[in-house]
Formats: structure tokens, sequence, C-alpha cells
């Protein structure tokens, strides 16, 4: 029981990456908030997780580009769990690559708005508690599109996603001297529904060293990993978690 009595947040929780993690947490003895967009999936989704660990789910609906959403639900956590250990940063939306040209300002600003400031709002909120008490740990989701620009999914999401990569070793080192550890994960291609949309074909899979995409799992057991006391002592790392996609 790795997370025996701890308590997280967990972001983009109602289904696929999010979903995983807050299992893993759960069967490790952890407390955990499922905040999504979708109030109706992740309501119906913590209710089933409550059969199993029941007083350890609650689900929030959150829009993570919001400031007040991301400051109500960390509210949520401490009210209900009566504090909050860890925060994992997972929520984000991706589209089909298409020419930069094509894009719409709105787009861009979405996009950016989950998937890079989807990190910062609930840290700057996370932030000031993990201070107080002297531990904490933050978890990003990264992906080897913000590695290596992108290949299936549109440069918004690239981007994105590059910026949650630096936006982890700035905030390990602001947040190190207060006990606080962050690090990213950073998924290859992985079999949910969301990245359905972008219809990788044949040569993604010939890309891929150990011949299989990624599933939910293997995404989970490394946010339990940067979770747990097992990385006390890992801080501004991103864990690259894609079968050998991208070796740096």
């Amino acid at each position: 029981m790795r997370l025996d009595g701890k308590v997280a947040v967990v972001t983009g929780a109602a289904r696929g990456i999010g979903l995983g993690i807050a299992e893993a947490f759960l069967r490790e003895g952890a407390s955990v908030l499922l905040a999504d967009l979708d109030e109706g999936a992740v309501a119906e989704t913590a209710s089933r997780l409550e059969a199993t660990s029941p007083g350890r789910v609650a689900p929030v609906a959150v829009d993570v580009s919001s400031q007040p959403d991301c400051a109500r639900m960390i509210g949520a956590a401490v009210e209900r769990f009566g504090a909050l250990d860890i925060l994992v940063c997972n929520a984000g939306i991706v589209r089909q690559a298409s020419p930069i040209e094509d894009i719409a300002p709105e787009t861009w600003e979405r996009v950016l708005g989950v998937n890079l400031m989807g990190c910062v709002y609930p840290t700057q909120v996370f932030a000031p508690l993990a201070k107080a008490r002297g531990s904490g740990r933050i978890i990003y989701m990264a992906s080897v599109a913000g590695e290596v620009g992108g290949v299936s999914a549109e440069m918004t999401y690239s981007v994105s996603k590059a910026g949650v990569l630096c936006l982890t070793k700035a905030v390990a080192r602001q947040l190190a001297p207060h006990g606080i550890t962050v690090n990213a994960i950073a998924p290859g291609a992985i079999e949910t529904a969301m990245t359905d949309v972008l219809q990788y074909d044949a040569s993604v899979m010939r890309s891929i060293p150990l011949g299989r995409y990624g599933e939910a799992d293997d995404i989970a057991a490394a946010a339990l990993y940067l979770a747990s006391d097992d990385a006390k002592y890992v801080t501004g790392s991103t864990l690259d978690v894609n079968g050998g996609l991208f070796m740096r």
C-alpha cells in the first residue's frame, strides 16, 4: 500500500489514462478526487469505483483552463478528504495534424489553455498548501510529441506539451526547498479514446521497438512510482513511457 492514507487529485480522470492512474492510486490505499470536464462521465466513474473503494472516491466537474475552477477543485479535495498530498495534471485535448496556416487562434487558446494552463492553475493553488506541510507530489502529463515536435498530433498539442516539459523543471526548482517533488510523464503512442483521433498508421507501430502501442496501465504504473516514496529523490525529471519510440 504505497499510498496508504494519501490524498490525490487526478484531472481528466473519467476515462483513459486519468482513470488508470486513479485506479492504481486507489489500489495502493489513496483517496482520490476524480476531476473531469464531463460531469456525467466523472460521476458515473466515481460511482463505479466507490463500490470497491468506499469512502475514498469523489467526483468534481472542472474546466482546468479556468483558474477559478481549479481553485474550486483543490478546495473540494481538501474539504472532502481533509488534506491533499498528490496532484496529477493529466487532462488534455489533441487534434489531428493540420498546416499551421489552418489553425485558428481560438484553437491555440483552447489547446494551450487545457494542456499547459491546466497544469499551471492547479499548481498555483496546490503549492501554498504543500509548502505549509513541507511535502507534496506534482505529476504533469507531457508527451513524446513535446519532445520531438509531434508526428500525428497537431502542433498546438506538441507546443503545449513542450511547455509542460519546461514547466516541470521550473516548478521543480522552485518547490524543491519545500520538500515538494515535481515530475512529468511523457507517453508515446497510447491506445485511448482521446488518441483515436490521431489515426495511427502502420509506420507508427514499426517505429516502436517493443512492437506494441502502450496502454493506460503503463502510464499509471509510472505515475504510481512518481507519487510514492520510491521516487522521493526524483524531481525535475521526465519519465519516458513510449516503448522505445523516442530515446534520449
